[in-house]
């Protein structure tokens, strides 16, 4: 089994995702022990997302880094199940993603959940369709707290 770098890199959906990981230098990251538990957008959900948007995200590393970090959960292997048992949970970046149960599936924020508990050596990774909209605007919030 690999890492869920390797992982990623392996599947074919997540291009974007590999592209950005690469960028910002966070493959040792997401090769580390762990465990861990990584939200990864499919590549069609970066471009749903609307220019100038996209741009901006795309082109902007120290936002990229806080998105990365959003996707996150550290120190835990959470199943779907556990997830949904706990509804809340706590990211890297310290922000709180809602994951529940609705008529579309199951969502964390506003998207759903493609394909979930996705082994990996250190880890778990669930597959998104979308990139969640809170997930963003929490990301350009840090973004600019930090520029501050």
């Amino acid at each position: 089994m690999a890492k869920i770098f390797d992982a990623l890199k392996n599947d074919g959906r997540f291009g974007r995702l590999i592209d950005i990981i690469q960028t910002l230098g966070e493959e040792k990251t997401l090769q580390a022990e762990g465990p861990m538990t990584f939200f990864a957008p499919v590549d069609s959900a970066w471009d749903a997302i609307p220019e100038p948007n996209r741009a901006m995200i795309l082109n902007d590393k120290q936002m990229l880094s806080h998105l990365i970090d959003f996707f996150t959960i550290d120190r835990h292997r959470c199943t779907l199940d556990a997830l949904l048992a706990r509804n809340v949970v706590k990211t890297v970046e310290g922000n709180l993603i809602a994951v529940r149960q609705t008529e579309r599936g199951t969502q964390v924020d506003e998207a759903v959940v493609i394909e979930g508990n996705m082994e990996a050596d250190n880890g778990i990774i669930h597959v998104l369709d979308s990139v969640p909209f809170a997930t963003l605007s929490q990301a350009f919030e840090a973004y600019m707290a930090a520029g501050e």
